[in-house]
This record gives structure tokens, C-alpha cells and sequence, in this order.
């Protein structure tokens, strides 16, 4: 039994390396047997009201945006954005870039198309009866609304099975089908290595948006938009600080090189705020068993425990610790795979925890999911429209928060293509970013890439805890604060 649920587990690690999130989870998982989908009535495609307003709303405003620009002769970005309603435009500056040669700059994109590729991890993709139209309905939507300046957006996967050497390999595929941007999926070990291979090509290079991994300065080629491995261990520490003023902390890390740095960034902002810290200790990449562990925290007077790993050993650690009938406070990367996994327990006490993405939870706007109930009743009247029916995926689910994530990623990014502008090269997609400031869509924090690393666009993150959805009642995560840098 412990290998099938490793194995179900794995794959929904998978799915979030394809999304382009930082972790999964672990224990069994719920509701979740071998065979086909759940196939609740979310999964039917008909529109509820308002999210068939929400989806017409948006058709009518792209429709007229890109006639707009189109009767401008390809220089009606801001006039297209105007029309959205979306802050995306450039910030008008001077910048020109001249990274790409002109023998690059337009590798990828052509009258009628732009290509992208990301490596992910692939592997058990199938044995999560997931497939690839899951993660591309936003474009399947774009395309089918005129595509960006008239142009079909087409995004393939590449396996990189979380090995960076493997994920290198994964790139140089990409790199073979003549795309105009690399993505990077989730991998704080991955995404180093990969971001050294692309910045140390000598010819055909690459233009590579990537997710969260430590940060570095010196890059040319390579861009993110999410906050640093650094900068979420400090505000994890501030974290504990704020929400478990006075309790002791205990770590279980993942022991890797790319991990420690917030690790030492957690450490630091810990001292500055007073947290102690009784208890330290490194584990292997997928360790499975953390009992010791857990006993040794205990002892070391723990009451807060800081999981810096992915969901699938975070999940394994918060069930194994209530199998020994200790439920200490804890802090970690929140996916509704874990505390749908854990269920009620996940409440007594609640978790705790940061994310660079919005948290999702199905049919429920209210609170701080307000903010950008827009943005998720869109989500699911596409997913309604392009992945429904018995063979489409069940949002209530916990694969709901991994694909709405997905989803905002790639809306946040088509609004920079918009930016970009009918004439967009790699040379000019730089151009948009360089003194990038703005909000741009209603569920992403600020991309700034205005400081002094030009490279880096994400500081701020999603403070969150565990719920009951009260319209269905699966135990979900929701924000308690949205889009903040400091958490106090």
C-alpha cells in the first residue's frame, strides 16, 4: 500500500512541477481510487450566470481591443490594455535592448504564431489522469478569441523528471523547436541549473521566464516574476513572529544547497525578531519516513514546526507527527492536496502558510478570494467551457488551487504579450519588462522590475490558513493577507 500511494502522490508532484508551482504533497489522497476522474457537476460545462458573464465580458473587451489596435497599425498596445482594463503597458522609458541578434530576435514568433516550451516534470502526469489540454485552456480560450495580435499561442512540455541534469536536457529539446521563450516549472533544484545552461550558451540563445529558485544577479538572458528562495525563508520568519509570538520553532529542511539559502535567510530575520529556534534538521529528497525526526523535535520543545519542502514530504510530515498524537503548530507551501489530504485534522490547529500564488477554493468569493473573485469565476467558466464534461477535471478537488495557479500565469503573461505589442520580438518582450511596475491581473501581486535586480520581479506573497469551504466542505486554504512584502 505505501508504494501505490507514493506513486499517486508523486503524480500530483508532477502536476505541480507542470503548473510551474513549488511543491505537492504526500500522504494517501483523498477520494482519489485508480480509474477515471471524480465526475462531480462542477466538471459540467454549462456556465452558471455569472460565470457566463464574466467570460462574455472579457470576449467583448478583448474583441474590441484588438480591433483597436489592429486600426493602428500594430502600435496599439496601450490603447488594447486600455480596453481590458489591465495596468500593462510599458513604463515608456528609453530602454532599448539589443540582447537578441537580429538573427534571434524573432526566433518564435511569426505573423501568425508564437511558440513557447517549459520543461516540466512529466512523468506520472498520466497516472494522475491529467493530460496536457488541462494546463493550456487559457490559451485554447486566447486562441479561439483571436489569439494576441491575430497570433495562435502554442505551449508544449518537455520532461524534466526533477533532475536539473535531466532538466538541462528537457531545455535543449525546447530549445530545438524554435520557440520564443523557455518556462521554467517549479524546481528549486532544477531551475539553477538550467538558468547557468542558458546563461552560458554561446549561440541561439534563449529567453527564459522561470519560477522561484535562489536568487542571483549577473543574468542576462534569464527573468522571474516570483519572489526568491531568500526572500520567502525571511518572511517565513516573520511569519512565526507574527502568528506564534513567543513558541519555539523546529526545521525540517530539505537538505540541498538550492533549499538553504532561505533556510539561512529564515535564520537571520528569526534572530532579528526574537523567534527561537530549538530544533534543526536536514532530510533527504523524498525521504518518506520522518518519525525519528518528529520524536527528536518534540523533545527539543517544539511547538511550531517549519516544513521547508515540497507538499508531497510536508504532507508526509504534518500526518505521521498526528499519528504520534502531536499537533504542533506548523508552517509550509500551501496546496489544497495537503489539506484535503489531512482533512478536519488540518483544522486542529490550523496550518499556516506563504505562497507566491493566489489561494483557490471553489464557488467561494467571499473574504480576501473578493479581491479577484473576477479572476476565478473566469477561471471556471473556461474550464467549464474546454475541460468539462465526465472526462474533465473536478476543480473541488485539490487539483482546482494547482490549475488556477497555472492559469494566472499564463493570463499575467498574455497581458505582457499585449504590452508588447502587433511588431513583439524578444529584444522588445525585454523592452516591457525593463521598468516593469504593475499589477496585472486582479489575482497577481506586483511585478517590480524596477529595483536594483533588474532580473527579479516578485517580493510580495500570499499569507494563508486552512478553511472549511462552507460550499461544499472540503478543507481548502484562503488568504489572510494578499499580496504583502513584510507580514507583521
Amino acid at each position: 500500500m505505501r508504494t501505490n500511494r507514493r506513486g499517486r502522490v508523486r503524480a500530483c508532484l508532477i502536476l505541480a512541477a507542470l503548473l510551474g508551482v513549488s511543491a505537492c504533497t504526500g500522504a494517501k489522497l483523498p477520494n482519489q481510487a485508480a480509474g477515471k476522474r471524480s465526475k462531480l457537476k462542477t466538471t459540467d460545462t454549462t456556465l452558471t450566470p455569472a460565470e457566463a458573464a464574466a467570460q462574455a465580458t472579457t470576449a467583448s473587451s478583448i474583441a474590441a481591443a484588438q480591433a483597436a489596435a489592429a486600426a493602428k497599425g500594430g502600435k496599439g498596445a496601450a490603447t488594447q490594455a486600455a480596453a481590458l482594463g489591465k495596468s500593462v503597458a510599458s513604463d515608456g522609458s528609453n530602454f532599448h535592448s539589443t540582447l537578441f541578434s537580429d538573427a534571434e530576435d524573432r526566433i518564435g514568433i511569426t505573423n501568425n504564431s508564437i511558440t513557447m516550451c517549459a520543461h516540466a516534470a512529466l512523468t506520472y502526469a498520466a497516472a494522475f489522469h491529467t493530460d496536457v489540454k488541462d494546463l493550456n485552456v487559457f490559451w485554447s480560450w486566447v486562441n479561439d478569441h483571436g489569439g494576441i495580435y491575430g497570433r495562435k499561442v502554442t505551449v508544449t512540455y518537455e520532461n524534466d523528471n526533477y533532475d536539473p541534469q535531466t532538466a538541462i536536457t528537457a531545455a535543449s529539446t525546447c530549445r530545438d523547436k524554435n520557440i520564443f521563450m523557455l518556462l521554467g516549472g517549479i524546481g528549486f533544484d532544477q531551475i539553477p541549473a538550467v538558468r547557468d545552461w542558458v546563461e552560458n550558451l554561446t549561440s541561439k540563445h534563449l529567453l527564459y521566464l522561470y519560477h522561484t529558485a535562489n536568487e542571483t544577479t549577473g543574468k542576462r538572458y534569464s527573468f522571474t516574476e516570483l519572489p526568491t528562495t531568500q526572500s520567502m525563508g525571511k518572511q517565513f520568519a516573520q511569519l512565526a513572529a507574527a502568528r506564534y509570538h513567543g513558541q519555539a520553532v523546529g526545521i525540517l529542511k530539505r537538505h540541498s544547497d538550492n533549499w538553504e539559502p532561505g533556510v539561512t535567510a529564515f535564520k537571520a530575520e528569526a534572530r532579528r525578531l526574537g523567534v527561537k529556534i530549538v530544533y534543526e534538521k536536514a532530510v533527504e529528497k523524498n525521504a518518506a519516513n520522518y518519525t525519528q525526526e518528529l520524536l527528536d523535535a518534540k523533545a527539543a520543545g517544539a511547538q511550531v514546526m517549519w516544513g521547508w519542502e515540497n507538499a508531497l514530504a510536508a504532507t508526509e510530515m504534518v500526518q505521521q507527527a498526528k499519528n504520534q498524537s502531536w499537533s504542533p503548530n506548523w508552517m509550509l507551501f500551501p496546496f489544497n492536496l495537503t489539506s484535503q489530504t489531512i482533512g478536519d485534522a488540518a483544522l486542529a490547529p490550523k496550518l499556516s502558510g506563504l505562497a507566491m500564488f493566489p489561494a483557490f477554493s471553489y464557488g467561494d468569493f467571499s473574504g480576501e478570494f473578493a479581491k479577484y473573485a473576477d479572476d476565478m469565476k473566469e477561471f471556471q467558466a473556461q474550464y467549464a467551457q474546454y475541460d468539462g464534461g465526465n472526462s474533465g477535471v473536478d476543480l473541488h478537488s485539490f487539483g482546482g488551487d494547482l490549475l488556477f495557479l497555472n492559469w494566472t500565469a499564463q493570463k499575467a503573461l498574455y497581458t505582457q504579450f499585449l504590452a508588447c505589442g502587433q511588431d513583439c520580438t524578444r529584444n522588445k518582450f525585454i523592452d516591457v519588462l525593463h521598468g516593469y511596475k504593475k499589477k496585472p491581473i486582479s489575482s497577481s501581486c506586483f511585478i517590480d522590475f524596477t529595483r536594483p535586480n533588474t532580473h527579479l520581479g516578485g517580493y510580495a506573497v500570499n499569507v494563508m490558513e486552512t478553511y472549511k469551504n462552507p460550499s461544499d466542505g472540503k478543507v481548502n486554504w484562503r488568504n489572510t493577507q494578499t499580496c504583502v512584502e513584510t507580514i507583521g
